[in-house]
């Protein structure tokens, strides 16, 4: 196995330096998705594999105290955990470069800790925010060109209020607080955080006031899906003050370790973490009818709230059907005749909207788009089409049934033809 890079040679140093815990059979290196945990040795399943103690951990109040600091202020900046998280990696950032310079702060170094571990972070990133503009815009007409727009305008404006804070309450302070710095820093959080309910006693996953944590080691490890791996939280005296990760499968030597996320579709992946899932059976698609700001989740093979698109399309032609005196049975098909008619309209045309990509030879260049932003733009638009098939399956079975009970009740059907010229 090749030897460990320079820079997780002095991680690993810092790391142990400060409590944390690494298996002796672990090494770091560089694998297919960039810097990679492999076992050197054979590791046997139900093992602890690193161990972080909570002090060297990025929080948001650690990171509010570094801005009070800073600022010589006793009260908390205006800005939310996040933003003070990545106050925080801009500004160490800097300092690592050379481009900061605080005129009244002579010992830096007391301040920002965390050099071994943000010197490993990722320079190149491939979620959608860093794509080049012919990459961006083979995603139009997809959820996630949406999505990334959004977020594009939410972490600037974050990012302008961040910047001006920085500049007006850090005296004599120069900085490349840029916006490519911001952004790189937001996507460390999106791709690495853990929830600060973590740290809480007792610890739990999900809290509704829960904030980012950035936690060294644990998060250095890359995505499996269903990995059978467990998080453990070391509570001497009843006090969280370390967290773990378990691993319950053997590792032979030379083999890469994963984590597990969570079950996430590939428009999450995509998002937040630059990856994405071939075939990925999480993959789901967020449905808006017009006119509502509701949106349904539907999975593959038409799970999740496909009933719940049908019923709400239902729900909305109702009143345009007179009960009094009618038959409810009677009413009731041609109610699903009519949710039959429209439902299908709607997948067609969602789905000529989605990138003509599917189809296309991927292994056929495209001048200026890389070649694995391509593979995943590809499947990520791939699971999206193949779960508008499996909902307008579902809508044509539905209609199907529709129409034999139209032909028992004697109801007379005229259904308009499909119009499938979108698709072309």
């Amino acid at each position: 196995m090749d030897p460990e890079p320079a820079e997780f040679v002095a991680l690993r140093a810092w790391l142990l330096e400060n409590g944390a815990y690494i298996h002796p059979s672990l090494r770091f290196g560089k694998g297919q998705y960039g810097s990679s945990v492999f076992a050197s040795d054979d590791i046997e399943k139900d093992v602890t594999a690193v161990s972080c103690p909570f002090g060297l951990m990025i929080t948001s109040d650690y990171a509010l105290d570094v801005l009070r600091r800073l600022s010589h202020s006793e009260s908390n900046p205006p800005l939310d955990g996040r933003e003070a998280i990545c106050c925080y990696l801009v500004l160490h950032s800097c300092y690592l470069d050379s481009s900061l310079n605080i005129a009244k702060e002579e010992n830096l170094s007391s301040i920002f800790k965390h050099g071994p571990y943000i010197s490993t972070l990722p320079s190149h990133v491939t979620t959608p925010l860093f794509f080049n503009e012919n990459e961006f815009q083979l995603l139009r007409g997809t959820n996630l060109f949406l999505a990334t727009v959004d977020r594009r305008e939410r972490w600037t404006e974050s990012w302008i209020n961040c910047k001006e804070w920085v500049e007006q309450n850090i005296q004599e302070i120069s900085c490349d607080f840029s916006l490519s710095r911001f952004l790189l820093a937001q996507t460390w959080i999106s791709s690495r955080c853990f929830p600060s309910s973590l740290m809480e006693d007792p610890p739990s996953l999900s809290s509704p006031n829960a904030s980012p944590v950035l936690i060294p080691l644990v998060d250095a490890f890359n995505h499996e899906r269903a990995k059978p791996v467990s998080w453990s939280i070391d509570q001497p005296n009843s006090k969280p003050t370390c967290l773990s990760l378990i691993f319950h499968t053997p590792s032979p030597s030379g083999s890469e370790l994963y984590n597990n996320y969570g079950a996430k579709p590939n428009d999450e992946l995509l998002l937040g973490y630059g990856f994405t899932i071939p075939d990925n059976p999480d993959d789901t698609l967020l449905l808006k009818l017009p006119g509502s700001e509701q949106r349904f989740k539907i999975a593959k093979g038409a799970s999740g709230e496909s009933m719940a698109v049908w019923y709400e399309i239902g729900r909305r032609l109702q009143q345009d059907f007179a009960t009094d005196g009618d038959d409810l049975d009677v009413m009731m098909t041609e109610l699903e005749l009519e949710i039959g008619q429209i439902l299908p309209e709607m997948i067609r045309n969602l789905r000529s909207k989605l990138p003509a990509i599917v189809d296309r030879d991927p292994r056929e260049p495209l001048p200026g788009v890389r070649t694995d932003v391509y593979a995943m733009i590809r499947q990520y638009v791939k699971g999206q089409w193949e779960i508008l098939e499996d909902l307008l399956e579902f809508a044509n079975k539905r209609l199907e049934a529709a129409l034999r009970r139209a032909e028992e009740l004697g109801i007379d059907v005229s259904l308009e033809p499909e119009d499938d010229s979108g698709d072309e």
